[in-house]
């Protein structure tokens, strides 16, 4: 009974790996403001709120705690530190250890974030 409970528990996490890389690549500036314009993702995306900094570096950690849905929806729980600097090496913005939830959502076989709650 436990393996069924992994084996499922691991299909889901292996389900939401694209939407997890997307996360990264918007977190590390490897995604155009311009694709994430409108979508909730978009408040990881640096070189929005920053648009006239050209980027020196990112460092991230992010981890995905826990993933639970029904193929359709559901939520990621996730933890994240980051810190992104200009090409003077001078830190432009940083978070420590932010726990963070993301409503999930499946359309047409790919995964959106459609809300994001993290504390204030």
């Amino acid at each position: 009974m436990l393996a069924v409970l992994l084996l499922a528990y691991l299909v889901m996490f292996l389900d939401t790996n694209s939407l997890y890389r997307e996360v990264r690549d918007v977190f590390l500036w490897k995604v155009d403001r311009a694709e994430t314009e409108g979508r909730p993702i978009n408040a990881y995306n640096m070189s929005y709120r920053f648009p006239d900094e050209e980027l020196g570096g990112v460092n991230l950690e992010l981890v995905r705690l826990f993933t639970l849905h029904n193929f359709k929806d559901g939520y990621i729980w996730a933890l994240y530190s980051k810190e992104a600097y200009n090409k003077d090496g001078k830190i432009i913005n940083g978070s420590i250890g932010i726990f963070t939830k993301w409503k999930i959502h499946k359309e047409n076989g790919e995964w959106e974030i459609v809300e994001i709650f993290e504390a204030p």
